[in-house]
């Protein structure tokens, strides 16, 4: 078929592309498209990757859980942590060295602080965004007493602090770490580092066949040479012979732990005169076995510093054991017969020591037990303990918090 040109009707062959008489173009041409290189789409895409890393990577660093770790102290967004072993909320104790007597057993608290920016008490709020706490040693393998710690919770006996966590060791443990480990709600991990040393602390032992002292005044001249000469870090163990010493003694400005005796005939170390613990110390003075027996008049056995009395005997006084000044003191398996006042506490100090006052005996007193002022709002636990014939058996005129839940009233 004859084909013929579109703009000037001319004849033209069926494949012309062009007419050669007005030079008129048949058929459209098709430009070709530029090819975009493979390695041109790689980069893009590689380039879009990194952009999204980026920005992932700065959202996690901003929301991301962080940790926490410090020795003593640690600054937690506008809280201050801090740990020590005394009331005192602005004084970090990063390390704790506490001599020990070899065979010795001890507890001390580790008391937990929360300060503000301002100083003040900042525990509610921190505590609210605490999910869980805990707290454990670390570097003990060696050890040949490992150091026990309770879980953190807050004590009667420390009613400043929100927490303490109560350490157990003997002078055998030697150096461990303690850490506190809060995890908060949003998933932040604090570690709160506390490091304990107990060096061992020399023990002197005084026996009656190698010591005078077996007059009142022969002991009261040898616990004075005592204090003078021996260093005040040291843990002094007097033997005491089964005798009645007429009379008492004086003991400043140290503690000495009296161990009394008895013989075949059932005589027992004994005091007829008082015995009496002067001025604020913060070592125990301990009494075992020992009968303090008056005549009516006087205390038996009294201290402004602390002291402990195990299976003891107080018979005859106006007052058997008196607790004054700012001590504390503890009467474990004793026997209080006969007494104006068996024991009485009136310390208004800020320490508490041991709460447990169990299986000891009150007879026949005018009071039992007379609680004036006590330290601390801890519980005193009389478990095991019996009273009888007692024109009284309590007077708690200070309010005392008291267990006698297992205490025998007969």
């Amino acid at each position: 078929m004859e084909r013929k040109c579109p703009w000037c009707g001319a004849s033209l062959q069926r494949a012309s592309s062009f007419c050669p008489h007005c030079a008129k173009v048949i058929r459209p041409r098709t430009e070709p498209k530029q090819p975009v290189l493979l390695r041109k789409k790689l980069l893009l895409g590689l380039l879009v990757l990194a952009a999204a890393f980026a920005v992932g990577a700065g959202l996690w660093l901003v929301f991301a859980p962080r940790t926490y770790d410090g020795y003593g102290e640690v600054r937690y967004e506008t809280y201050q942590l801090l740990l020590t072993d005394i009331v005192d909320r602005y004084v970090p104790k990063a390390e704790l060295t506490i001599p020990g007597e070899p065979e010795g057993q001890y507890r001390v608290p580790s008391r937990l602080f929360i300060n503000d920016a301002s100083g003040q008490d900042a525990s509610g709020p921190f505590l609210a965004e605490v999910e869980e706490v805990t707290a454990a040693f670390t570097g003990q393998e060696d050890s040949l007493s490992p150091m026990i710690c309770s879980q953190p919770a807050y004590h009667e006996g420390a009613p400043e602090c929100p927490l303490i966590s109560l350490i157990d060791f003997t002078g055998k443990s030697g150096e461990a770490e303690l850490v506190w480990t809060f995890t908060m709600k949003n998933g932040d991990i604090i570690h709160l580092r506390q490091t304990f040393k107990v060096p061992p602390i020399p023990v002197y032992d005084y026996y009656p066949e190698e010591y005078p002292m077996d007059t009142a005044e022969a002991l009261q001249a040898l616990i004075d040479s005592i204090s003078a000469q021996v260093e005040a870090e040291a843990v002094v163990n007097l033997h005491l012979p089964p005798i009645t010493y007429e009379g008492g003694f004086t003991l400043r400005d140290r503690s000495i732990n009296l161990y009394g005796s008895s013989d075949e005939t059932g005589n027992r170390t004994t005091f007829t005169g008082p015995v009496q613990l002067v001025d604020s110390y913060a070592d125990i003075s301990y009494f075992y076995d020992i009968d303090f027996v008056g005549s009516g008049t006087g205390t038996g056995l009294s201290g402004s510093a602390p002291f402990r009395a195990t299976n003891c005997a107080f018979t005859g006084w106006d007052t058997g054991v008196l607790v004054y000044g700012a001590s504390w003191a503890n009467i474990i398996g004793c026997t209080f017969q006969n007494n104006g006042i068996g024991f009485c506490f009136d310390s208004t100090g800020e320490y508490a020591n041991h709460s447990m006052y169990n299986d000891n005996r009150f007879v026949g007193n005018d009071v039992a037990v007379r609680l004036d002022n006590v330290p601390t709002d801890v519980t005193l636990n009389f478990q095991g303990s019996v009273f009888r014939d007692n024109a009284q058996d309590i007077i708690n005129s200070c309010v005392q918090p008291i267990d006698i839940s297992q205490v025998t009233f007969a």
